[in-house]
């Protein structure tokens, strides 16, 4: 069952009506690239930058706790 709804997804993603038609794809693509479209690449990426360091601090928790929690008066 999975199979056939990954199979209709991919088919939809090739379909001529999921493309621009040619009068309006100028448009579309001068909307998209516009002088502040870094901004809001890294404005959308920047969520995923977020949840993959906080992955890698959870993952790496027990090497960077001395780093945080120093012990000044143990030896």
């Amino acid at each position: 069952m999975q199979k056939n709804y990954l199979t209709l997804l991919c088919s939809l993603s090739f379909a001529p009506a999921s493309w621009a038609c040619p009068w309006c794809r100028p448009r579309v693509q001068a909307g998209i690239y516009t002088p502040t479209y870094t901004t809001n690449v890294l404005l959308v990426l920047l969520p995923i930058a977020v949840l993959l360091a906080l992955g890698v601090a959870l993952f790496y928790w027990d090497k960077l706790r001395p780093y945080f929690f120093a012990s000044y008066g143990k030896s």
